[in-house]
């Protein structure tokens, strides 16, 4: 029982981490002007273009995300899967706050910015894909298109494809970052998930 409780609150632990530190990385590449992520290119944009909070906006696609998640699996929506994109956004609000000022005004400091914020970003998302709680709506949307039998890193690239298009076409932060984030963010997940898999199983062999 006692080993039951310390799984859990490192589970919290690392959920918490993730979703407090996903939205700095997200500002950190948005402020690069080298090119941001597609759908946080597209959600900023969109934020911009209607004048309001950016949380707002990803509220507001995070659901319809749910929506189409729960058309592709043909079955209730997975609300659950909204707290993370809750959280992320008020904290990217919060964020965007702290580093106003903080952006790319060349090719060198946008590339440290992207580079940071990718670093960032790749630390949270391992660190709240290892806690083993819901994923976001984004992720659970991939999950939903493999279930299909739509080969997960072909989901997931399709996925920001769209997004980035719609971001470009909104006149968004899409550029030569972009593409380095969409095809190297997962291998910096990847060697975070790393790390945070030795912490769990620690947790487990305690």
């Amino acid at each position: 029982m006692k080993s039951r409780k310390k799984i859990e609150k490192r589970q919290i632990i690392m959920y918490l981490l993730g979703v407090l530190i996903i939205p700095v990385g997200v500002v950190f590449t948005v402020n690069s002007h080298a090119g941001a992520g597609g759908f946080d290119a597209m959600n900023f944009v969109l934020a911009k273009y209607l004048g309001i909070n950016t949380s707002y906006v990803i509220y507001v696609t995070s659901f319809l995300i749910v929506l189409i998640t729960a058309g592709i699996r043909r079955t209730y929506p997975r609300m659950v899967t909204f707290v993370s994109s809750f959280l992320i956004g008020f904290f990217i609000d919060i964020s965007k706050n702290m580093l106003e000022g903080v952006e790319g005004t060349g090719l060198i400091s946008s590339a440290v910015l992207l580079i940071v914020g990718m670093i960032i970003l790749g630390f949270g998302v391992a660190s709240y894909i290892a806690s083993g709680l819901p994923p976001n709506t984004n992720d659970d949307l991939v999950l939903a298109l493999r279930e299909k039998g739509m080969p997960i890193g072909m989901a997931k690239i399709s996925f920001d494809a769209v997004c980035a298009v719609l971001a470009f076409l909104l006149g968004g932060e899409i550029g030569w970052g972009t593409i380095v984030i969409t095809f190297g963010l997962g291998c910096v997940v990847q060697f975070f998930d790393g790390f945070f898999s030795n912490y769990v199983r620690k947790a487990v062999a305690g």
